[in-house]
């Protein structure tokens, strides 16, 4: 500041002495040779003092920046690896969520496939619970019917024929059995199960029972005992009956039959299916 004031001075001082040479009132030559060397010099020294401050400035600005350069180029480069770094991990991101879209298009296929297999899974089982419905009012509607009881004692041999009486009654479901007269008497209309053992531990006897339908003779079974054991006769027969049919048992004249409390001879019914 103080440089530019002694510049702005010494200028002044010139024109002013410029201004002499004009008017005349100083001679031309005495002036030019005592002032003018002198004053060029003063001008170069204080452009020196004005620009050597500024270029040493400058020059201490351009290092500045140029140390501020390499700083932020540093910065640059490494925020550029970090960038670098970053865009890997979003492109192997991208991968990995390619593969798990891709997985997870297949389990959403999938489980199409399940809710699919699923819904015919419930379709069947709708439809089977309305047959186990059915089923089970049929079962309900249905009537049930099944004996057997035991003769319970020893019969026979007699000189005629004798209709067998289970006295000791195991089962009698349905009531169609008459301990009383000894006769089956079918309920409905169906198919039957009919089944006969019996029983006898005497030598040399014949052991039999032939059974009757609605008074009729339908089926007879016979054995000969030679042997010291039991001797024992069965069969079974499926009949279809009519509702009001009538089964019974009977001993042929010269057979017996032997029972006790081990149940040894016994008569069974019981109704397979209506119809």
């Amino acid at each position: 500041m103080r440089g530019a004031v002694a510049v702005l001075v010494l200028l002044f001082c010139l024109s002013g002495t410029w201004a002499q040479q004009e008017s005349g009132e100083v001679r031309e030559n005495d002036t030019t040779e005592t002032t003018q060397p002198d004053n060029w010099a003063e001008l170069r020294a204080l452009r020196d003092m004005m620009v050597e401050p500024r270029v040493e400035f400058h020059k201490n600005t351009v290092e500045e920046l140029k140390r501020e350069n390499v700083s932020q180029a540093a910065e640059l480069s490494t925020m550029g690896e970090g960038l670098n770094a970053r865009e890997g991990k979003v492109e192997e991101l991208k991968r990995e969520n390619a593969k798990l879209w891709t997985r997870l298009a297949r389990v959403e296929a999938k489980n199409q496939d399940q809710d699919a297999e699923l819904f015919k899974l419930e379709a069947r089982l709708s439809s089977s619970e309305q047959e186990v419905d059915e089923l089970k009012r049929e079962n309900t509607d249905r009537p049930k019917v099944a004996f057997s009881a035991a003769l319970g004692r020893p019969v026979g041999p007699f000189n005629t024929f004798v209709t067998l009486v289970y006295n000791n009654v195991i089962t009698n479901i349905g009531n169609a059995y008459s301990p009383v007269t000894g006769a089956f008497t079918a309920p409905v209309r169906g198919v039957y199960y009919i089944r006969f053992t019996g029983m006898d531990n005497r030598i040399s006897q014949r052991v039999g029972v032939s059974m009757k339908k609605n008074g009729k003779y339908y089926i007879m079974w016979a054995g000969q005992k030679n042997l010291g054991d039991y001797q024992y006769v069965s069969n079974a027969v499926i009949l279809e009956l009519e509702e009001r049919d009538v089964i019974n048992m009977e001993l042929d004249a010269g057979f017996r039959l032997y029972d006790d409390h081990d149940k040894h001879s016994i008569f069974s019914v019981f109704l397979l299916f209506p119809m």
